[in-house]
């Protein structure tokens, strides 16, 4: 059997790329620019430069970095990138203080723990903000409800969904009806479902039903599978 591919093409315009505990998506903008959304853990700038090469492209090709919220295996890679790409980078105006170090490495959410699996994954989130050299970064925009500005050369919208953490966004594509949720869903083998913690269960529920009531045909998730909305378990 091969090696498990860095990524692939969901659709022309949009790729997925498996970053070990989480998933990073790269848009195709019209002009063939990319905008890259969210960077993985640290050290995963080899990996998403490899894909972005095999499909004819460079990293010089980013132009922006999107981060869907300012948890490290989302922002880890944002300095390198960066600096690699020249690209400029956004997050939710509630993010900023996190990414750039004023914040300390992890949001202080994770209100949802009952079980022990999410009692499990919020101990080592913590301890991996301990080991884990992470190169803090300053944005240059930030991302806020509405279309994206003309220069982006793409038809999507951004969508504030917070209830995973108080930052978080989504990133909706409107030529293909797909939108990039971050954590705010958790993709089951069989189901979309809530994330195994967040902060906000009223926020939560509140940006859930935003996505639902756009009625995507794809809902792309950063840990677990891709599903269509009627797939939602909740």
């Amino acid at each position: 059997m091969g090696n498990k591919p860095i990524g692939q093409r969901i659709n022309p315009s949009l790729h997925e790329l498996y970053l070990g505990r989480s998933k990073a998506f790269l848009i195709e903008a019209s002009d063939g620019s990319l905008i890259l959304v969210d960077t993985g853990m640290p050290k995963k700038e080899k990996e998403i430069i490899s894909y972005i090469n095999s499909i004819g492209k460079s990293v010089s090709d980013i132009k922006y970095i999107l981060l869907t919220h300012a948890h490290i295996d989302h922002f880890g890679s944002a300095a390198s990138i960066k600096k690699l790409s020249n690209a400029n980078l956004a997050i939710n105006e509630n993010g900023v203080h996190y990414i750039n170090g004023d914040g300390g490495l992890l949001l202080p959410v994770h209100k949802n723990l009952k079980s022990p699996k999410a009692k499990l994954q919020s101990s080592l989130i913590k301890i991996m903000s301990k080991f884990l050299r992470v190169q803090y970064v300053k944005p240059n925009m930030l991302l806020k409800e509405g279309v994206f500005p003309p220069e982006m050369k793409i038809n999507a919208k951004i969508l504030e969904t917070p209830g995973h953490t108080k930052d978080s966004i989504s990133v909706y594509l409107v030529d293909s009806n797909t939108v990039i949720v971050g954590d705010l869903l958790f993709g089951a083998p069989d189901k979309l479902r809530l994330p195994p913690f967040f902060d906000d269960y009223v926020s939560l529920l509140s940006s859930i039903k935003k996505i639902k009531d756009i009625n995507p045909d794809l809902v792309c998730v950063s840990h677990g599978k891709n599903h269509n909305i009627s797939d939602l378990g909740i």
